[in-house]
């Protein structure tokens, strides 16, 4: 199997998917979904320090040295810090805290959920600080506009934005008419975060019918979808089988009729 890239000026060519890991916790089998994930090229790992109290995080960090230890660079680690206080102190202890967790440095460092616009420069100095220091290797924003976006770009002294996370799928599409063409005119990567709208996808009766037609699942459609759009969306499971399903998104192109289905 090839492993598709999404290749970008700001940080360079990561895996077209991803995983996401709120659905995990510390278990033999959240670890056999990480494995399968860095076996099978979903390399783009996604986490936030609140996803099991830091659990996730260590747990990651474990199945970097398990499974990646060698190929680290291969791996791109995205984790996040709870905007309650948004101060420069709190953003730099909190980065050091999620890569002592992780067992190493974390590839795109930002914020889970909005930054307030008073604080943002305060925000993006920390960044820039930790980047300086080796404990980041790139800032980004979630549940971001353009605004937002522009605003922190202002901000920025050396390193400017590399990657943006916000909600995107066939149910929620709105980036796609502002946000997602101006990340890729810009160079930053666009992570697609709940990118099987929560299941809703999956249970669609119609969409499985296609699928079966197509040899494919009803979750690789909306992957391969996602993917043509040029993000990395990034679903999450349970189940290590899934991980396997997931990569199944590769190496192919969705038909003109599914992505009306999709887009109808």
């Amino acid at each position: 199997m090839d492993v598709e890239k999404r290749c970008v000026k700001s940080i360079g060519c990561v895996s077209a998917l991803g995983l996401g890991t709120s659905s995990l916790g510390s278990s033999e089998t959240d670890m056999a979904i990480l494995g399968n994930a860095l076996a099978y090229g979903l390399w783009l790992i996604d986490t936030s320090e609140v996803y099991g109290r830091g659990q996730v995080e260590e747990l990651i960090g474990r199945a970097l040295k398990s499974f990646a230890k060698h190929e680290r660079e291969n791996a791109v680690v995205v984790t996040k810090f709870w905007p309650d206080e948004q101060s420069f102190d709190k953003v730099v202890k909190a980065a050091e805290a999620s890569s002592r967790r992780l067992g190493t440095y974390i590839d795109i460092y930002m914020p889970h959920g909005p930054i307030e616009t008073a604080r943002l420069c305060e925000v993006v100095k920390a960044f820039e600080e930790l980047i300086e220091r080796g404990v980041i290797r790139h800032w980004g924003l979630s549940i971001a506009r353009r605004e937002l976006i522009e605003s922190a770009r202002q901000c920025a002294k050396k390193y400017d934005i590399a990657a943006v996370e916000n909600i995107y799928n066939p149910y929620h599409r709105i980036d796609e008419y502002g946000l997602i063409p101006y990340a890729q005119k810009e160079g930053v990567l666009y992570i697609a975060a709940s990118p099987l709208a929560r299941g809703l996808i999956v249970e669609n009766r119609r969409l499985a019918q296609l699928a079966a037609r197509l040899g494919k699942t009803p979750a690789q459609i909306a992957l391969r979808w996602a993917m043509d759009k040029g993000v990395v969306p990034i679903p999450r499971t349970n189940r290590p089988d899934r991980v396997i399903e997931y990569a199944g998104a590769y190496g192919w192109r969705l038909p003109e009729d599914a992505v009306k289905f999709l887009e109808e």
